[in-house]
This record gives structure tokens, C-alpha cells and sequence, in this order.
């Protein structure tokens, strides 16, 4: 495999530094601004997909991937790899969100420009700047209708956007609600070490939700220079799961098994969320006029409440009801950032910008664990201690980052920071903890040609904890994925270093090879604690690496007279390692990526408004070790999609997609120790398949 991998390395980095460059050839549609390095796409090069949105204009841009930053600690670390009109996408808005309340005859145009190139720290390789202008009160619909064997129909997936302007003022309102109606069904099998089939468990699961919302965004340009954001949401989760298992006993007597059974089990879990943001900034000219400086003011804030509640019975088939579990959890979480940021430049095509940041993160959390009492057919409260209470955390940031222009082909931003932080847990085992951590990065562009471009960028990164690990939590379902709280957890630490070829071959034809590698400390993981390690957390391993690359293209046929089609190709394989805390023999880490490749196919039929095209794409992630157990889920694919569309049946655009087309399945494999894994043996096994047949889906939009 290692051979492989560095023939592949090879030949892909030989092919992108020898091929030569072709000129662009349909220059009416994508102009190159060779002293920025600019590619421009105007309204016209999007004629042929009839797009709704900014969204759907973006999405067709040939090479470009929307990176929507969600896992960025904070304000201050770039965000999405999109602007609009010049400015970065105010607050923690989601990209898509935005760039769908954008309708299409509202752009000018959209720019590809290079990170670097740009004062926004944290901002590197291609980065679309969208540009709007006022066409007056205009508004976008979509639905999409879904449909699934055994299932309810998914009605009402929809969405709705009014937006326009008055005066200085421009607005947007979305009413949507992003509904699923998801589920599968199958047979487990479990094994004894020695192959025995001791126990099948026919299976059916199903999981609805929706998840309605009203967004709201405000723009204000009171004076030259001068421009106020304002972005707020209020959404509503409501979800249900249930999973029927039949179970049906093979007893070996002469090798007895606990935990074989011809029992029924039910169970349910529920959510009844809703949640509230609001973000704004404001941006004005400040400072001596030789600086020509702007300050930025930024504030965000975020609440959620969740009620959650999971069920499980068992019935057998003679004494009726024999075992129940109830849990119940409330949680709140609250985030809160207030950022302020100066950026200056003397000189032209050097920019600097001093950026200071505080946050308080909160998560309250109230659970409750009840048993049934057979002999009195009552519920019973129990003793769960470390499942209810209230984590917190207090960070301040600074960071100085210049961007320069060292020549006409090389492009600089360097940023250094440092981040002081309070981690706070109430109850027994809470403590108060205090961090200070270096932060910061190295990027740079080289253009090659104005067809070719190497990227290259070297961070230090602190990630973001998920409050909930510090938590305990119960699992009615199965007590092997029960999890003990840890508040000893700390932040990972990483240096990630990337290189990235960029090709452009004209027309719409790019390639791209991405290699990356990272260096982790603290990596967040699974270990033991508690008395004699007997609890499974998530913890902290001292050290962790991975490596790896993602290869794309993007492939137009009006180069070899195939006018209208575009192949799009996509393989990612990547590498991991680190000491397992119970074995110290190196693995993967949990669930990491192994390899990832899609391939799609699109035709926009010459002179007509028919398009067509298949695609699919397979996934294989690593398994997830824990205490007692060693977990492998995967989708026995590949997952393939064909559709139609046709792009005015009066007015609309309508497309009709079938999907899963090779009847792939949610698979999971699950090896059960009868101690910790580095104590005992392998006790049995469970291998589960269940598919979910072909889907049907409509998507179906307009505009008013």
C-alpha cells in the first residue's frame, strides 16, 4: 500500500509541474486579472445550469470547494472561504444559508482570488468573492419532496427567500424547514469466537425530523465606508428514532453464552430543541488617514435548549415486559464572542491587522436515569453521579497578522497569536483550570504561471472541546456505550502543514493536489479512567499524527467538441497513527478517514433545457476503539445517484433523482471483549447489514 501510494504521489505531482499551460479560451465568460490573479465569472458562464441562487452559481465553478470553516475556534481564524462584496460573511452565519438568501439575478459577478492575497487572516488558497447589486424585491423557493420504501414521505422540505433593498438599507428573510423521513432495516447475526451464529436479530429503525427556521439578514451603508451587518435566526429540532429488534436464540449447550435471548426489544429516542443566534458587526474608517485604517466591532451570541429522552423495554415472549430504562437529559449551551479588529496598510499591497477576542462558552446540563421495578411495575429513580452539571469556559485572544505582496508571483500572510483560557466544572470532581497556548500560522502562494499556482500554509491550532465529554451520559440501549465524564480534558494541540498544486487548464479544466500532514498533541480520544481503569471516557493521548491527499479535477468536454459535459473526479486517502492507551500498539485514530473518491458526470444538452447525470461515491473510515469493544461502521456501496432536470416546465426548474442505486447498506461490525481490551478475550461478535433501498427525490424550485 505504502508503494502505491508513492507511485500515485508521484505520477500526479510529475503530471501537474510538466503539463504545459493552455490559454483561456472562453475569455468573454472568465477574465484573468494577471496583476491580482483574479478569475472572474460573470452571469453569462452560469446561463446553461439556470441557477437560483449565488449558491447554485458557486457550486458550478469549475475546481472551487465552498469550505464553510464551521470547525474554526471562534471569530478570528478566516471562517468560509467566501465574501461577499469584499467582506467576510458576518459572524458564525453558515455559508450556504447565506449564499442561498442570494438570488441569482442579484449577482454581478463572482471572483476566485487567492487567501493570501487577501488582509482576513486565516483565509488561504482559492476564496470566491461574491458581488450583488440592487435589482429591487426579488424572492427564491425550493421544495423538496422525498420518498423511501417502508417510510413516511418527506413532505416538507422547503424553503422560501424574500430579499431587496431600500435606501441604504438591504435585507433578506428565509422561512425553511429541513425535514427528513430516514431509516433502514436488516438482519444482525452475533458470533462466538469460534463462528458459531448463537443469536439473529431482525431489525427496523426509523428516524424522523424537522427542523423549521425563520432567518433574518440586515445590511447598512449609512456613508462611504461605512457598513453594519446584522444576522438572526430562531429554529425548532423536533426528532423521533425508533428500533424494532426481533432476537431469535440458537444456545449452544455445550458452549453457553450469556446474553443470547428470544426476547423483543423497543427503542426510542426523542428531541424537542429550539434554538436562537444573533450576530452583527459594524466596519468605519479609523486612525490617521496615512494608515487608511478600518475597525471592525463584532459580537455574536447563541442559546440552545435541549429536552431529550431515551427509551428502552424488553418483552419476552412468555413474561411480557422484563427490563425498561429511561433517561432523560436537558441541556442548555450558550455561546458568546465579542471580537474587535484594526487593519491598516501604509503601503499598497502590504495590509496588517491587530485582532482582539473574548468568548464564554456554557454548557448546563440536568439527567435523570430511571429503572423498571418488576415487582412493582414502577420506574425507579437511580444514582448517576457525574451526569448532571454545568462546564465553562473563558477564553481571550490576540493576534497580529500582516499580508504582503512579496513579488508579482509570491504572495505572504503571516499571522502570531496567543490564547489564554478558563476551563470551569461544577460539582464533586469540578475543578477550575487556566491555559495559556502560542497560536498562529505561515501562508504563502507562489504563481508559477498565470495557469499554475503552489500553495503552501504551516498553523498552529488549538481545537475546540465538545462540553459534552466532560459529562456523564448513559446509553439504555446498550451499556457498552455508556460514557464516564472527564474533567481532566484539554484541547488538542496541532501543527498542520499543507501543500497544495493548483492547474488550471483553460475552459474549465483544473486539477488539483492537495498533501497535508498534522502533528497532534492531546489528541482528544477514548481512554480509560476511574478505579482500576475500568471507566471509558474521552480523554487526552499525549502525541498523534496523520497524513495524507486529496487529488480533484475537473474535466469539460468543449475541448474535445462534447459540448455541455463535465466530469468531475475526486480521491482522497489518508494515513494515521497513534499508541492505543490500553494495548500501546499503534492504530489509526477513531474513526478517521482512510479514503473517500466520487465521481460525477453532468450534461447540459446543447440548444434544449434537459440536463442529465449519474455520480457515486464510496467512503471507508477507520474503526473506533473503546474500553470493551473495537466498532466498524461503513456504507457497502458505493452510493450512486442518477437524475433529469429540466430547467423552465413553466417557469420552474424540476429535477427527478433516484439515488442508491447499487442498494448499498449501513453496515457495523462490532468485536465484544470480556474485560478491557488489554485484560480479556474476545467474547463475540455482531455483523449487521441493513439497506435502505432506491430513494426518489424531486427538487423542485422558482422564483417571484
Amino acid at each position: 500500500m505504502k508503494t502505491l501510494k508513492t507511485t500515485l504521489l508521484s505520477g500526479l505531482i510529475a503530471f501537474t509541474l510538466s503539463t504545459p499551460s493552455f490559454a483561456q479560451d472562453n475569455a468573454q465568460d472568465i477574465d484573468q486579472n494577471n496583476g491580482a490573479n483574479t478569475e472572474t465569472y460573470e452571469p453569462a458562464y452560469f446561463e446553461q445550469y439556470a441557477p437560483r441562487t449565488a449558491l447554485d452559481m458557486i457550486s458550478r465553478i469549475p475546481g472551487y470547494q465552498l469550505d464553510t470553516g464551521d470547525n474554526k475556534r471562534g471569530l478570528g481564524n478566516g471562517g468560509a472561504n467566501v465574501l461577499i462584496n469584499g467582506a467576510r460573511i458576518s459572524g458564525k452565519t453558515n455559508a450556504f444559508d447565506q449564499l442561498s438568501r442570494i438570488t441569482a439575478p442579484s449577482v454581478v459577478r463572482i471572483e476566485i482570488v487567492d487567501g493570501t492575497s487577501l488582509n482576513i487572516p486565516g483565509l488561504s488558497g482559492q476564496v470566491a468573492n461574491v458581488f450583488t447589486k440592487n435589482i429591487g424585491v426579488t424572492g427564491t423557493w425550493e421544495w423538496h419532496p422525498e420518498f423511501r420504501r417502508d417510510l413516511q414521505a418527506s413532505l416538507l422540505n422547503a424553503s422560501a427567500t424574500v430579499s431587496g433593498e431600500t435606501g441604504d438599507l438591504s435585507y433578506s428573510l428565509t422561512l425553511r424547514n429541513n425535514s427528513f423521513r430516514n431509516g433502514n432495516s436488516g438482519r444482525e447475526n452475533r458470533f462466538t469466537t469460534d463462528g458459531l451464529n448463537f443469536e439473529t436479530r431482525d431489525e427496523v429503525a426509523q428516524f424522523y425530523g424537522d427542523n423549521p427556521g425563520i432567518v433574518t439578514s440586515l445590511t447598512w451603508k449609512p456613508k462611504d465606508n461605512h457598513i453594519a451587518n446584522l444576522n438572526a435566526e430562531y429554529n425548532q429540532f423536533n426528532f423521533n428514532g425508533q428500533e424494532i429488534s426481533e432476537h431469535t436464540s440458537f444456545p449452544n449447550p455445550l458452549t453457553p453464552l450469556d446474553g443470547s435471548d428470544d426476547n423483543r426489544t423497543v427503542f426510542s429516542n426523542a428531541e424537542d430543541e429550539w434554538n436562537a443566534e444573533i450576530g452583527g458587526d459594524y466596519e468605519f474608517p479609523a486612525g490617521p488617514k496615512s494608515l487608511n485604517g478600518k475597525l471592525k466591532f463584532i459580537g455574536f451570541y447563541r442559546f440552545e435548549h435541549s429536552p431529550t429522552v431515551s427509551r428502552f423495554d424488553t418483552f419476552d415472549p412468555v413474561l411480557g415486559q422484563t427490563k425498561g430504562r429511561r433517561f432523560f437529559r436537558v441541556a442548555d449551551e450558550a455561546e458568546t464572542i465579542a471580537r474587535t479588529e484594526y487593519s491598516w496598510s501604509v503601503t499598497e499591497g502590504r495590509d496588517w491587522q491587530l485582532g482582539i477576542e473574548g468568548a464564554f462558552n456554557l454548557l448546563d446540563i440536568t439527567s435523570n436515569l430511571f429503572v423498571l421495578d418488576t415487582t412493582t411495575n414502577q420506574f425507579v429513580k437511580q444514582n448517576l453521579p457525574g451526569a448532571t452539571s454545568r462546564v465553562e469556559e473563558k477564553r481571550a485572544e490576540a493576534t497580529l497578522t500582516h499580508s504582503r505582496s512579496l513579488t508579482p508571483k509570491w504572495n505572504l500572510q503571516l499571522s502570531a497569536g496567543v490564547e489564554y483560557s478558563e476551563l470551569f466544572q461544577s460539582g464533586p470532581t469540578g475543578k477550575l483550570r487556566e491555559f495559556v497556548r502560542p497560536k498562529g500560522f505561515a501562508s504563502a502562494t507562489y504563481k508559477a504561471s498565470d495557469s499554475f499556482k503552489i500553495r503552501t500554509k504551516i498553523e498552529r491550532e488549538v481545537g475546540q472541546l465538545n462540553f459534552f465529554d466532560f459529562i456523564s451520559s448513559v446509553s439504555v440501549q446498550d451499556i457498552l456505550d455508556n460514557n464516564e465524564g472527564n474533567g481532566d480534558l484539554v484541547p488538542d494541540q496541532t501543527w498542520a502543514g499543507e501543500l497544495e498544486f493548483d492547474k488550471d487548464f483553460g475552459q474549465g479544466n483544473t486539477f488539483k493536489v492537495l498533501l497535508y500532514a498534522d502533528f497532534i498533541s492531546d489528541l482528544v480520544d477514548r481512554i480509560p479512567v476511574g478505579v482500576n481503569g475500568t471507566g471509558d471516557a474521552v480523554g487526552n493521548i499525549p502525541s498523534a499524527k496523520r497524513y495524507g491527499i486529496d487529488v480533484s479535477a475537473t474535466l469539460k468536454g468543449e475541448k474535445w467538441g462534447y459540448k455541455g459535459t463535465e466530469l468531475n473526479l475526486t480521491l482522497d486517502l489518508r494515513n494515521s497513527s497513534v499508541d492505543d492507551p490500553l494495548t500501546g500498539i499503534s492504530r489509526r485514530l477513531n474513526n478517521d478517514k482512510r479514503s473517500f473518491w466520487r465521481v460525477s458526470f453532468r450534461h447540459d444538452i446543447p440548444n434544449t433545457d434537459w440536463a442529465w447525470g449519474v455520480s457515486a461515491n464510496q467512503f471507508n473510515n477507520a474503526p473506533s476503539f473503546r474500553l470493551t469493544t473495537i466498532s466498524d461502521f461503513q456504507f457497502r456501496g458505493p452510493f450512486g445517484v442518477a437524475f433529469v432536470e429540466h430547467k423552465d416546465i413553466f417557469g420552474l426548474k424540476v429535477s427527478a433523482s433516484i439515488l442508491n442505486l447499487f442498494n448499498g447498506s449501513d453496515d457495523f461490525r462490532r468485536e465484544v471483549f470480556t474485560k478491557r481490551r488489554d485484560l480479556g478475550v474476545l467474547e463475540f461478535t455482531e455483523d449487521r447489514s441493513r439497506p435502505f433501498g432506491l430513494i426518489t427525490r424531486f427538487d423542485i424550485s422558482g422564483t417571484f
